[in-house]
C-alpha cells in the first residue's frame, strides 16, 4: 500500500497489512458469526479497509458496512459548515 498524505509516501507489505486486518477482526473485535460490523475509515486506508472487510466475512459477519471519510471534506465542514450542523447526523445513521 502506498499512501500520500502531505507529501509523505510509505510502502506497507501486503502480507503485514493482511495480518493486521486478521488480528483486528479475530483479536481486537473478536467478531462472532452472524454479527454485523460498521466501520469508519479514511479513503487513504482503503487497502486496509478492504482486507478488514474480507476477514470479517471470513469470520462469518452478517453484514459489513464501511463508511469512508476524507480529510479534505471533513476540513471543509469545520471551516465552512454552520455550527448547528455539528449537533446532528444523517438520519440513516440511526
Amino acid at each position: 500500500m502506498t499512501t500520500h498524505s502531505r507529501g509523505v509516501s510509505a510502502s506497507i507489505d501486503p502480507v503485514k497489512l493482511d495480518r493486521l486486518a486478521e488480528v483486528a477482526i479475530k483479536v481486537g473485535l473478536q467478531l462472532q458469526p452472524g454479527q454485523d460490523l460498521v466501520l469508519t475509515s479514511s479513503i487513504a486506508a482503503l487497502p486496509l479497509t478492504r482486507r478488514i472487510v474480507e476477514h470479517a466475512y471470513k469470520a462469518g459477519a452478517g453484514l459489513v458496512t464501511p463508511i469512508f471519510n476524507d480529510d479534505e471534506i471533513t476540513l471543509a465542514r469545520f471551516r465552512y459548515g454552520a455550527d448547528a450542523g455539528f449537533d446532528r447526523a444523517a438520519g440513516w445513521l440511526y
